[in-house]
């Protein structure tokens, strides 16, 4: 892996990409539920080859969502450059907050440089509380631990 930034350019994903995503998500053995390749978007490179992706899920009912940024994969030849910074902006950027995410705990400080802090389940919306109870399980047996995160507009 050489160092260095690069160029992305961060698009929705389109219907082509679908199988990219499922294959993605089963490989690096993230939540495969509920994977909608529309709520995804996706980081090309300069050649046009997807090279990380992204998703907004929405869970709970229709009338207040709860948003979950999750599913960020970045290829591994090229991780290291800036491509999940991309992902991870351009979603707070097209979303409103607050913004909540799931991650093992080495993640934590990843997130916490674009504003992201942890949480406790008693403050976690009800949705979001249920899937981490069950993550927290499987954690736990792995001898893991999840954490949960929420993004606030920034100064609030």
């Amino acid at each position: 892996m050489s160092s260095g930034q690069l160029h992305v350019t961060v698009r929705p994903a389109c219907p082509q990409d679908a199988g990219l995503i499922r294959r993605w998500i089963w490989r690096e053995r993230l939540d495969p539920t509920a994977l909608k390749w529309p709520n995804f978007v996706v980081a090309v490179g300069e050649e046009g080859a997807v090279l990380g992706i992204a998703q907004m899920k929405r869970l709970g009912p229709r009338e207040t969502p709860v948003r979950e940024l999750g599913s960020l994969v970045v290829r591994p030849d090229v991780r290291g450059r800036g491509i999940g910074q991309a992902l991870v902006r351009h979603l707070l950027q097209a979303h409103p907050a607050p913004i909540y995410l799931l991650c093992e705990g080495r993640n934590v400080s990843y997130y916490r440089q674009f504003g992201f802090r942890e949480i406790e389940p008693e403050d976690m919306p009800s949705p979001l509380r249920r899937k981490w109870r069950l993550g927290h399980l499987f954690a736990r047996l792995a001898g893991r631990r999840v954490a949960a995160m929420v993004w606030e507009e920034p100064g609030s």
